[in-house]
């Protein structure tokens, strides 16, 4: 099973929606994909991507458990 990470995108209320698009669009380079979007003043947009394979958890305890 795929495993990945999370981020959130927020547009803060009279930002230019330009500024988001070129955000999301770099992302995307980046391998983020779009999970969902809401709100009508502030929008949050919720991404994610693939984790990179790595050791096991329990052999690497120090490792941060996600993005948020």
């Amino acid at each position: 099973m795929p495993k990945y990470e999370y981020r959130v995108v927020q547009s803060v209320a009279g930002a230019a929606v330009g500024h988001l698009n070129d955000r999301l669009n770099t992302m995307a380079d980046e391998g983020w994909e779009v999970v969902t979007i809401s709100g009508s003043e502030t929008v949050n947009v919720l991404v994610r991507r693939p984790k990179a394979e790595s050791a096991p958890e329990a052999e690497s305890p120090s490792s941060p458990a996600g993005t948020v």
